[in-house]
This record gives structure tokens, sequence and C-alpha cells, in this order.
């Protein structure tokens, strides 16, 4: 009985060649897709790598910045150097509170000189006009459980490029001069002002003839909610005939500038963008999470788009790094 049992135990554990070969085809299916898993797991993250080592070596894939002393060579470019210096005037000033003596008086003499200056040297085939003006208004401020914005006698610097017989048409170009309490305002948004200074002084002295007028509006009450930027838009002769805008802002210090909101509508506007700036950056996840409201406060761009019924682009620059 004993051996009969042994037998019996040895029986029931015998398996056949079948059996044998189905359980190796098993494990080395097991092992082939754990193999499968790693390499597929080892490929997502090299093709992440890679993908974000392009991206940060196109962000610092900047244009040559041009200088004063060797501008003669490059005649009509933006030369970088002088832009520069406009932020460091600028914001030696120290905050430019709306109100204060610094941003009304101070800054406003800044940049009345400087485009006086720029207004000398001109081509003679422009007009040049600039407007000092003072609004006074109320507005709204739907995105804020509809609290309303009242202010009085904010303070505007508004340049007009146009050609010698001027257009109907003009495009804004917009930027602040006032800061945030306790901020000097280097790029939120002296940076913006030292861009638009340069550009009309190269746009001033370049020989080829505009079609349609070109307005620089430094507005001297962003920081206060859109105050100046909606008295120009509502008050402002000039207004009427803006049908475009461009609106540059700045977040933190650092990185590369990026188009982050446009419209509304007008698909031109980003084709345009995407043609002519040699480095074009843009993401329709920017504006997604700031309509979201998950990035507090808002800017001009709104005041232009609601009131003033006009589309436009949005640059927000140096946005991707913390000051």
């Amino acid at each position: 009985m004993m051996q009969d049992g042994v037998r019996l135990r040895q029986h029931s554990v015998r398996r056949s060649s079948y059996d044998i070969l189905y359980t190796n085809k098993a494990f080395s299916k097991k092992k082939y897709i754990k193999q499968n898993d790693t390499q597929h797991l080892f490929f997502v993250v090299t093709y992440f790598l890679a993908i974000s080592l392009i991206v940060i070596v196109l962000e610092k894939n900047l244009p040559t910045p041009h200088f004063i002393n060797t501008e003669a060579s490059f005649p009509g470019r933006f030369v970088a150097e002088r832009a520069r210096d406009h932020v460091v005037n600028l914001t030696s000033i120290g905050p430019r509170i709306t109100g204060s003596y610094e941003n009304e008086i101070l800054a406003v003499k800044f940049l009345t000189t400087v485009i006086n200056d720029i207004i000398k040297d001109a081509s003679r085939d422009y007009k040049i006009v600039m407007d000092i003006t003072k609004h006074s208004g109320a507005f709204p401020l739907t995105f804020l459980d509809g609290m309303t914005n009242i202010y009085r006698n904010v303070q505007n610097v508004i340049v007009k490029l146009s050609p010698y017989r001027p257009s109907k048409h003009s495009l804004l170009l917009n930027c602040h001069f006032d800061t945030f309490p306790e901020s000097p305002g280097g790029s939120d948004d002296g940076a913006g002002c030292a861009v638009m200074l340069e550009v009309l002084r190269v746009m001033s002295q370049d020989a080829k003839f505009l079609k349609h007028n070109i307005i620089f509006l430094f507005n001297g009450a962003e920081e206060n909610l859109m105050q100046a930027s909606h008295g120009f838009i509502t008050q402002h002769s000039w207004a009427k005939e803006v049908r475009a805008f461009i609106n540059l802002e700045a977040c933190g210090a650092g990185g590369r500038e990026l188009l982050f909101q446009a419209g509304p509508g007008n698909a031109w506007i980003l084709e345009i963008y995407s043609r002519t700036v040699p480095y074009p950056y843009a993401s329709s996840l920017a504006q997604e999470i700031f309509q979201s409201g998950i990035v507090p406060g808002d800017t001009d761009f709104r005041i232009f788009r609601d009131f003033g019924k006009i589309s436009g682009q949005y640059l927000l620059e140096n946005c991707l790094r913390e000051a």
C-alpha cells in the first residue's frame, strides 16, 4: 500500500512534456512583456528628455544684440544696448506708483525727453505727434464681482507715427510706466517701455513708407486695474482709428517672450506673427490657463478687447523665471 501510495503521489505531480512546454512559454512571455515595458518606459523618458533639451536650447536661441558703438554698421536695426539703457534710467527713478511724484512727473519727463530726441532725428517723410493727456472715468470690473473702478486724472504719454498723409487706420502698441508698490518695475513694465521707445526710434528713421499710422501708448495707470488704458480707448480721439493692438507686459524676470493671448477672432494676427517674428513662441495653453482664473490679475489686453472692441496680441516678457 505504501509503495502504491508513493507511486500515486509520484504520479500526481508528474507533468507531461506538453505541460512543461506550456509553462516555459508562459514564463518566457511574461519575461518578454516585462522587457517590453522597460523598453517602452525608457523610450518615453528619453523622448521627453530630448524634447525638454530642445526647448531649453531654443529658449536660449535669441537674436544677436546690437550695440550703440556698432549701430552705424547695422542701420535700421533695434539696438539692444540703448533699450537696456532706457530700462536702467527708468528704474533709477524707483517705484512709480500712480499719482506719485515719481510716476506723474519724473517718469513722464523721462519719456518726453527721449521721445523729443527721437522726433528731432526722425525722417522728414513721417509725421510724429506727441500728446500728453489726463483722463477721468469709471468702468465695471466684471471679473471682480462687478466692482466699479473709478479714476481721476490718470496720465498717458501718446505718440502717433504716421505717413506724411495720415491714414484713417492705426496699429496700437501699448505698455505702462507705472509700477507695483515697492518695485522699480524693471520688467513690469520698464522693459516694454524701453522696447517701444527703441522701436519708435528705428521706425521713425526707416526710409520705407508706412501705409498706416502706429500709435505708441505709454500709459501711467495699469497697476490700478487698467485705468489709463480705459481712459485712452474710450476717450481719446485717436482711439477711433485703432484697428488692432499689441500689448507688451511682463511677469518675473528671465526667459524669452511669449505670445500669451490673441484675438478675439481674426486669425490673420497669428499668421502675421508666425511669418514675421524671427523666433515666434506661442501656446494656446497659456491663454486657457489665464482665462480660467488660476493666474490672479489682468492686463490692458482685456480693456482694449472689451471696451475698444478690437483684436490684438498680448506679448508677455520674462514670464518663465521668478525675479
